[in-house]
């Protein structure tokens, strides 16, 4: 919430000078249409409308996104889990090379894995690490034992939830929907500023209110366009840390 209003305090600073000198200039008074002379509150109010259509669109479908990315994240990391606790009763030494291999690949997804994922990347240290789990996983589930059939479940779930996060990270609004956001947004506050109301203070309000919704509406889309990007909403990589925690405390 702090990161929200430290990004629209200033948008509302400059909207707010911006007005004040409109209001306060001959400009203003001469040549702009007040809003009780004419049809330009309807044309305004179609403006909004298709703004409002286009950023609800935009904005449920980056939600959606945005649950399943959670979901495959919290299935990920539940499926680590599950599998390093029930590969601490494989024999030596594919238990100690599966710990090994978890344990690297947490604390390298924590350190890079964030970075590679919201540019649309791998980073090949991962995929070298990942590889060397499947290949640990892949010799114990091909030996006759009672413990093939759990690890190779356990490892499959990983894998989709693995694949599904990678795919949904790099996912972004396509730049045309993108740029209609911000002419959508621009015209909607740009336009608010020439609708006519005899109050100035009424009249400030009722633009200014406009002006932060559509901007708000904007900043919500973008970040959840870039989940993975510092923002006001962003997903983290806390869940694999606490999982690193847990594992790392359990072995002191």
């Amino acid at each position: 919430m702090l990161n929200f209003l430290k990004k629209l305090l200033p948008f509302l600073m400059v909207f707010s000078i911006i007005f004040y000198f409109l209001r306060t200039n001959d400009f203003y008074n001469n040549r702009i249409l007040i809003a009780d002379l004419g049809g330009l509150p309807w044309l305004y109010a179609a403006i909004g409308t298709v703004f409002s259509i286009i950023a609800a669109f935009a904005i449920q479908k980056e939600w959606d996104q945005w649950n399943s990315l959670v979901d495959a994240v919290e299935g990920e990391v539940d499926g680590l889990d599950k599998l390093y606790r029930w590969s601490s009763s494989f024999p030596e030494p594919s238990r100690t090379k599966i710990h090994s291999n978890i344990n690297d690949y947490l604390r390298t997804l924590i350190k890079e894995g964030w970075r590679y994922s919201e540019q649309g990347l791998r980073s090949p240290n991962i995929e070298s690490i990942f590889d060397d789990l499947s290949s640990n996983i892949f010799e114990i589930s091909s030996s006759p034992s009672q413990l093939t059939g759990t690890s190779f479940t356990l490892f499959s779930r990983i894998i989709d939830s693995r694949s599904k996060r990678l795919l949904l990270s790099s996912r972004h609004t396509p730049e045309l929907l993108q740029n209609t956001l911000r002419l959508g947004a621009f015209l909607l506050i740009g336009l608010s500023l020439f609708i006519g109301v005899k109050n100035i203070w009424l009249a400030y309000a009722f633009t200014a209110g406009i002006a932060c919704l559509a901007y708000a509406m904007f900043i919500v889309v973008n970040d959840l366009n870039h989940p993975l990007r510092p923002g006001n909403w962003h997903i983290t990589t806390k869940d694999y840390e606490g999982l690193l925690g847990r594992i790392e405390k359990n072995h002191q």
